[in-house]
């Protein structure tokens, strides 16, 4: 994400990004946080009409000097799913930053503690990768931290068991197969083109999440 220049899948410009927003917002798509979610997936919870969660991962400091204001703009809030190792570092967000995404009610979620690829995890990394970023996230905002967002998307069964372990109520993946015996931890997302039109990403939404 940056203010200026063209989108490809791994970023966005400003502007771009603005023009996704009010798409969905003209278009009357609602946010939804991770709560509500879970609730729908595990209950039954009713939803708000065209519901959509938008995530942000990997802590960059455009989520929040970029991204924020303008989901404030368009009467949206977001899920910031957070890599503990870069905070406070040069182009990263510092934990103040993160506590006022949380005071202004937006969501902020796990993304482990170095963005492992999950073939590389391992059970005697369930403190590092789990347990510790969710305490540390926690202690920053002074709020619960129930959900998680797998680097690169990846997962597997022994993941599936140390982030349950490790206390988080539901996990997020990409658009991969969703596990049969645990879908609240197979949950599925979309990474959005960053050179996509408005009309492409519903489009896209509504082929992916059909």
């Amino acid at each position: 994400m940056d203010n200026k220049g063209k989108g490809n899948a791994m970023s966005i410009s400003r502007t771009q990004l603005s023009a996704q927003l009010k798409a969905l917002a003209d278009s009357g798509y609602h946010s939804i946080l991770p709560d509500q979610l879970y609730a729908y997936l595990h209950a039954g919870t009713p939803l708000p009409a065209r519901p959509v969660m938008i995530s942000f991962d990997d802590t960059r400091a455009e989520h929040f000097s970029i991204a924020a204001p303008l989901l404030q703009q368009y009467g949206f809030k977001g899920v910031f799913f957070v890599m503990t190792v870069p905070i406070g570092k040069p182009g990263y967000m510092t934990a103040s930053q993160i506590k006022a995404l949380s005071d202004m009610g937006h969501a902020i979620g796990a993304h482990t503690w170095d963005h492992p690829h999950a073939a590389n995890i391992r059970s005697s990394d369930i403190e590092t990768q789990f347990r510790n970023p969710r305490r540390h996230l926690e202690n920053v905002t002074g709020r619960p931290v129930y959900y998680i967002a797998y680097p690169f998307g990846e997962w597997n069964d022994s993941v599936i068991r140390d982030v349950k372990l490790s206390g988080y109520k539901a996990a997020f993946q990409l658009t991969g197969k969703v596990s049969p015996g645990e879908p609240l931890y197979s949950i599925r997302r979309v990474m959005v083109n960053g050179n996509w039109s408005g009309a492409r990403l519903q489009q896209e939404l509504k082929t992916i999440f059909r």
